[in-house]
């Protein structure tokens, strides 16, 4: 059953309990009011009218029919079509002067409101016909489930126009889910207006396919961009291998050659490899922060460095104490001196420094082209003097990525006389205040 029809027959549930439950109140109200009448004028009628021997013609009694019971209980007069029941609570009222008693008695002429009045050798019933009370309590009865039926009606019926109107758009977002099902395609108008609940749910529902289309996108960007960056080393890797395939007989220096080849060309895959996990995945974005030192984790890893590489890294740092994701901060760092040392042919020393929340990395390599200085963080962006150089164009992405995830910046800049200066900045939230 749709959502229309459950608001619908809600309501309309709704409406005809509410309209029995009235009927119901009104309908018991009437019958003891008109109750309450009858015996009223049951207690008014003059019992001095009726003579025990002899009863009057109805005319003296206003409508009203009577009955007399002698002392020994038996029916010594009526005026009734039939002849009423006498019960021994009836006979009891004998010798009980003025005692009074109202019953509601059925006959097989019909239902009458009867009042025992006690005199000292007889009593005396005097009883009203409740036909008439009867037709107008059913049709009273009649018209309440009229009503009930036609007010039901009323509010199914306006409840299906509310719900047509509450559900079109619930209808149109299941539309649209619909075909992103069938067809996956991310790029379908909502049309949402308002901004009661179903209205933002409609533009929740619209922002969240755009975010899905921009993620869909960068992932097929990334697949893209990645397996460009793959082929050339595999390449390589696949023509040094034909040539040993080849020429079994190559000179152990010729081979010694290619094995080297093989083995930096293995070492940039498996770094390019690692990139591309690291920007796929979102790095450790699920790591939780901690406070550290900055100066200290730069010294470590430039210690580190200094070791792998056999380059020297001079670092120029004040005590910096940070909250922010170790690893990631270190992931970031280390892509900035991987940079440095890639551009930078001079053996010279990479310089390092840490100050209020901000890495910087200097060295003297080729510097940065005007027109590539807001480029070089852009994934797998590679300007054409690095071309010839081995990387893949990630590590810039990833430290900006990092920057970003905790409230910060990137910067990159021409150093005078050569070089470049590349670093981040994290937000100043993270950074404790120094003394």
């Amino acid at each position: 059953m749709s959502l229309r029809w459950k608001i619908a027959l809600a309501l309309a549930a709704v409406a005809a309990v509410t309209a029995v439950a009235f009927g119901s109140l009104s309908y018991r109200s009437t019958r003891d009011r008109l109750m309450s009448e009858i015996d009223r004028s049951l207690l008014a009628v003059d019992v001095r009218a009726i003579n025990r021997d002899r009863l009057p013609d109805r005319g003296p009694l206003l409508g009203f029919d009577a009955q007399v019971v002698g002392q020994n209980g038996n029916v010594r007069g009526t005026t009734f079509p039939t002849v009423l029941p006498v019960t021994d609570a009836d006979r009891e009222l004998i010798g009980a002067t003025g005692t009074t008693r109202l019953t509601t008695v059925s006959t097989d002429s019909g239902s009458y409101r009867v009042r025992t009045i006690g005199l000292q050798r007889a009593a005396v019933q005097i009883g009203r016909s409740l036909d008439e009370t009867d037709r107008i309590l059913a049709s009273l009865r009649t018209r309440t489930l009229l009503i009930a039926l036609l007010v039901s009606a009323l509010a199914a019926a306006l409840g299906l126009w509310i719900a047509d109107r509450v559900t079109s758009s619930l209808r149109r977002l299941t539309g649209v889910a619909e075909h992103v099902e069938t067809t996956g395609g991310l790029d379908v108008a909502i049309e949402t207006t308002g901004t009661d609940e179903v209205g933002r749910l409609g533009a929740a529902f619209e922002r969240m396919l755009a975010a899905l289309a921009r993620s869909r996108d960068e992932q097929q960007r990334l697949v893209q961009d990645a397996g460009h960056e793959l082929r050339t080393p595999l390449t390589s890797l696949r023509t040094n291998i034909d040539t040993l395939r080849r020429y079994p007989d190559l000179s152990d220096d010729d081979r010694a050659t290619i094995l080297a080849d093989l083995h930096a060309e293995t070492a940039e895959l498996s770094a390019l490899v690692d990139e591309v996990v690291a920007v796929a995945t979102g790095g450790a974005d699920d790591e939780p922060a901690s406070s550290f030192d900055l100066a200290e984790v730069v010294r470590e890893l430039a210690t580190r460095y200094e070791r792998r590489a056999g380059r020297p890294v001079v670092v120029d740092a004040v005590p910096c104490l940070v909250t922010a994701q170790r690893t990631g901060v270190q992931r970031a760092v280390s892509c900035l001196l991987e940079n440095a040392t890639k551009f930078d042919r001079t053996g010279g020393p990479i310089e390092v420094t840490v100050e209020h929340g901000a890495v910087t990395v200097l060295d003297r390599g080729i510097g940065i082209p005007d027109e590539d200085l807001g480029k070089v963080f852009d994934r797998f962006h590679r300007s054409s003097e690095a071309r010839t150089l081995p990387g893949s164009g990630l590590g810039l992405s990833i430290v900006r990525e990092v920057a970003e995830r905790h409230d910060g910046t990137v910067f990159a800049s021409n150093r005078t006389g050569g070089g470049a200066a590349v670093g981040f900045r994290l937000g100043p939230d993270l950074v404790e205040p120094t003394a």
